[in-house]
């Protein structure tokens, strides 16, 4: 865990990563290589330069959870490599017990949006089908051209509300520490508050 005063520079960073790898995955349907590694080189320093010793190495943990969460989504092919090197990244600024839990938040979240996606196309039951022959003949059958299952949708949407709600609501580790004592310090010199 960081200490306090890097927790401001590492919320903001964390945030505005975020909000980056949503609109450019959104537009483009692809997450660019500088911003996750940017990010992912931003975490592994924090923890190096504001940790002691054995603990430094919770950003490089972290890093490895968000790559072995979602790498076999990635070569089955049911998610780009942008994601994952996202998931990577948040795991390098906020380590491996926080990114395990936000990668479940944005798998069950990614999880409903595609149910909604094949439940709004009415595809399925021949969804079902072709799953059920690919557990019988053991055996991929890729999806129809034109189906539900090719079409792409921002997963890093799901990654971003998922880490959203494990670090704002679970951990609430989404505050401007430093800032907001600032800020008190300066409204009790003022004689604004006690």
């Amino acid at each position: 865990m960081l200490p306090l005063y890097t927790y401001d520079v590492s919320t903001l960073l964390l945030l505005l990563a975020l909000m980056l790898a949503v609109l450019m995955d959104w537009r483009r349907h692809r997450i660019p290589n500088w911003l996750t590694f940017g990010l992912m080189v931003t975490g592994l320093l924090l923890h190096y330069f504001f940790l002691p010793s054995p603990e430094w190495f919770a950003g490089l943990k972290g890093a490895g959870v968000g790559l072995a969460i979602l790498l076999p989504f990635y070569l089955t092919g049911g998610m780009g490599a942008g994601d994952v090197k996202l998931m990577a990244a948040i795991g390098a600024l906020i380590g491996p017990q926080a990114v395990l839990a936000a990668a479940c938040f944005a798998l069950v979240i990614g999880g409903c949006v595609a149910f909604y996606m094949i439940l709004r196309s009415g595809e399925l039951a021949s969804l079902y089908r072709r799953y059920m022959v690919m557990i019988t003949a053991r055996t991929m059958v890729p999806a129809e051209a034109g189906s539900v299952a090719r079409r792409r949708f921002p997963f890093s949407l799901s990654i971003a509300v998922g880490t959203l709600i494990h670090q704002g609501l679970i951990d609430n580790n989404l505050e401007f520490y430093y800032l907001t004592k600032e800020v008190g310090f300066q409204l009790q010199a003022l004689g604004v508050v006690q």
